[in-house]
């Protein structure tokens, strides 16, 4: 299903020439992160963040991440299952573990999991708790190359904060003290790291950390100060005015948000000013976690994204003010939304962010979800960050979204070579530059015209997608058509539909046409005009279960004219859901 990076055609292969300033600017960041390692765990450094130890915290900020009891008895049997991987501490303290993942190690030492517990718990899980946090201290507590990257930082701040009472509440003045003298040490590293963080969601978390870091302890208005600053101007290059993340990731959107909120209510309880650019981020930010919620309340599958937990975004949303607003179109993110009666389509209609904001990103241009009142039909195959890094990478293919693949080729490929992957990380290159879209409505329905050129330079192919959805939502019709510019040579294709797991698939004896009944008993009719296959699959909506399903194929091969396969779905009703095909 998936396509290696090392099987892109020549074509495609990483241009040194192409990216050259990329790279320099990578490999000077690398030098630049080798000499500050050096230089942190230096005593010069060390001696810098000496100061004094406040007496306490001041807030305990609401954290609005998602928790789960399930994760927390795993976590008290010591099995951590976190982005990059999933481990299980033997011999009794998860500092001990041999890291799966690099990932797995930033998410252990952010103490994020955390959260799990909330803000309860009997004596002897809040004294486990405890014993962890002091093992943590007393081996990291100094120095570690993972533990004290700004971002885990901050995220490790305001996590200790946000359950200051969870771990605090009924320790010995001791574990106490040095807990808090260690926050105070760790603030002081941040204030002077926090520009260092990696582009994107991770400098974000930095600048939220370290205003927070101002906000719940003492002596914190110069780290109030350069964080509020760091994060107007993370704020403005990260969330696009349509509210979407540049990353185009829709759960990044609702973890920026969690923070935002928590940020929020610390600065509420503290009696300090909002300042407006946080409260305008969230404006914008609450209108597009609705674009991209399903009728079951989660999240559609695009770029690295999960489902999201059930009830998060809801929790989110209680806290907008413009509820009245619908966006159907998001003109920064690139996205397309279609709801006609109980029936949703969301449609990718943009290009891969830039540079080191695709470092997630998937190669599913014009790929769709389609959802039926709150059951999902066709869907995108998803991630899987804690199935580690392997799954994360295949499903970034095309071929693990519901569009066209050509030549088993993703329409953008991951960077090609071990030293370019370790310069600039695994960002999506040689994707689609020119993407066009239109959305006509009319007393029929509504029309989504679309287009990508991004098998245009290996292939000399352009794929033009329309999709159209009757007013009632029961009448689908689709047209993929690829057109040749230039000179080009046939091409093996195939165009795919993903179906959701709960999803029964039985084709037709005229091999033309597919029965999909969902778990609510209603059916809906899938037909071609070219023959169909109906090929295993994988799910990994959740992001840590891997699901067997089945996907539509219909496969072909190009010519020197444009090749078209037409589409439709319809829903039956009466006499006609109950008939054979």
């Amino acid at each position: 299903m998936a396509v290696e990076a090392s099987d892109a055609p020549a074509a495609y292969k990483f241009s040194m020439f192409a990216n050259a300033r990329d790279l320099i600017a990578g490999a000077r960041a690398g030098m630049g992160a080798s000499w500050q390692r050096l230089l942190h765990k230096s005593p010069i450094w060390q001696r810098s963040l000496n100061g004094p130890a406040p007496d306490r915290i001041f807030v305990n900020p609401r954290s609005f991440h998602p928790k789960s009891i399930a994760e927390a008895e795993l976590l008290i049997m010591g099995r951590f299952r976190l982005p990059g991987g999933d481990a299980t501490a033997r011999d009794g303290s998860p500092f001990f573990i041999k890291p799966p993942s690099d990932e797995w190690a930033e998410s252990l030492h952010s103490f994020h999991w955390l959260r799990h517990f909330d803000a309860g718990g009997s004596e002897p899980v809040q004294e486990h708790l405890r014993q962890l946090i002091a093992h943590w201290v007393r081996t990291h507590g100094t120095w570690h190359e993972v533990a004290w990257r700004p971002h885990v930082t901050a995220r490790r701040l305001i996590t200790w904060a946000s359950f200051g009472r969870l771990i605090l509440a009924n320790a010995d003045v001791l574990f106490r003290s040095r807990v808090l003298l260690s926050m105070a040490r760790q603030a002081r590293h941040l204030l002077k790291t926090a520009q260092a963080a990696p582009a994107g969601l991770d400098r974000m978390v930095a600048a939220i950390g370290l205003v927070q870091s101002g906000v719940f302890l003492p002596d914190g208005d110069a780290r109030m100060a350069k964080g509020l600053h760091m994060l107007s101007e993370e704020l403005g290059e990260q969330i696009l005015p349509d509210g979407g993340h540049i990353s185009r990731n829709p759960e990044t959107v609702l973890s920026v948000a969690s923070d935002l909120l928590s940020l929020v209510d610390a600065m509420t309880q503290r009696d300090l000013i909002v300042p407006v650019t946080i409260r305008r981020a969230l404006d914008r930010m609450m209108p597009m976690i609705r674009f991209m919620l399903h009728g079951d309340g989660r999240l559609a599958l695009f770029n690295g994204g999960t489902e999201g937990v059930g009830g998060w975004p809801q929790t989110l949303l209680s806290y907008d003010t413009g509820r009245t607003r619908e966006t159907l179109h998001s003109a920064q993110a690139g996205y397309h939304r279609i709801a006609c009666g109980e029936t949703l389509i969301i449609a990718d209609c943009g290009a891969a962010p830039p540079g080191d904001m695709s470092r997630g990103a998937h190669a599913g241009t014009l790929s769709f979800e389609l959802s039926a009142g709150d059951e999902r039909i066709i869907v995108n195959g998803g991630t899987a960050p804690m199935k580690g890094a392997a799954w994360v990478q295949a499903m970034r293919a095309t071929a693990a979204h519901s569009t066209v693949t050509i030549a088993d080729t993703s329409s953008a490929h991951v960077v090609n070579g071990a030293w370019a992957q370790r310069v600039l990380g695994l960002r999506l290159i040689d994707g689609p530059t020119r993407i066009e879209h239109k959305r006509h409505e009319n007393e029929a329905g509504i029309l989504l015209d679309t287009s990508h050129d991004g098998y245009t330079k290996p292939f000399g192919l352009v794929h033009h997608r329309d999709i159209f959805v009757a007013h009632d939502g029961n009448d689908i019709r689709g047209e993929d058509r690829l057109v040749p510019r230039g000179a080009t040579s046939s091409r093996r294709f195939a165009t795919r539909f993903h179906l959701h797991p709960s999803v029964k698939a039985a084709r037709g004896s005229d091999r033309k046409s597919v029965v999909l009944t969902l778990p609510s008993g209603a059916t809906w009719r899938f037909g071609a005009d070219a023959e169909i296959d109906l090929a295993d699959g994988v799910y990994l909506g959740s992001g840590d279960a891997i699901r067997k399903t089945q996907q539509i194929v219909i496969a072909g091969t190009t010519g020197t004219e444009p090749t078209t396969v037409k589409w439709a779905l319809k829903k039956a009703t009466g006499i006609e859901a109950g008939a054979s095909i």
